[in-house]
């Protein structure tokens, strides 16, 4: 929890350094937090809560954080993911 913790910080800082406005454990974005309503990290069918929405020009960016390397996405080009 405590490096989960420090993470968020981290990114926090890097949200708010950037100018990007974010909303954290959660969404005010009606659509977003719709589509969070079963979302639950343990699959339980109840509402999830990201660490970070953020909203930055034309884009909407969702972060959650995750332990295991296996569930993270490196993308490596347009068409290319790892």
């Amino acid at each position: 929890m405590a490096n989960e913790r420090k993470t968020d910080f981290f990114i926090g800082k890097l949200l708010t350094d950037s100018g990007i406005n974010f909303t954290p454990n959660g969404s005010d974005i009606k659509e977003i937090h719709e589509a969070l309503k079963t979302a639950s990290k343990k699959g339980t069918g109840k509402v999830g809560f990201p660490e970070f929405v953020c909203k930055s020009k034309d884009f909407i960016l969702v972060i959650e954080d995750k332990h295991d390397t296996d569930k993270h996405a490196i993308y490596l080009n347009d068409d290319k993911t790892k």
